[in-house]
């Protein structure tokens, strides 16, 4: 099975890898989970989380497009 945000392949049967989810794990700390608990779909990071999985990103600017989308 392959990861649903970096396509590579995950060593368990999950639909994420190891990587992505430590990341996925470092936003959802830094948001909180009851802000967190708010987003209907997640999704629309993964290409974000692919990002910093790459290191073209940082968790930060993930946090703050989520923050900033709380905001408007």
């Amino acid at each position: 099975m392959n990861c649903d945000i970096c396509d590579e392949p995950t060593q368990k049967n999950t639909p994420v890898c190891d990587r992505c989810q430590k990341i996925m794990d470092n936003v959802i700390r830094e948001v909180g989970p009851d802000l967190w608990g708010k987003l209907d779909d997640c999704k629309y990071i993964y290409p974000m989380v692919k990002r910093v999985a790459e290191g073209t990103l940082r968790t930060q600017d993930i946090v703050n497009e989520i923050l900033k989308g709380e905001m408007d």
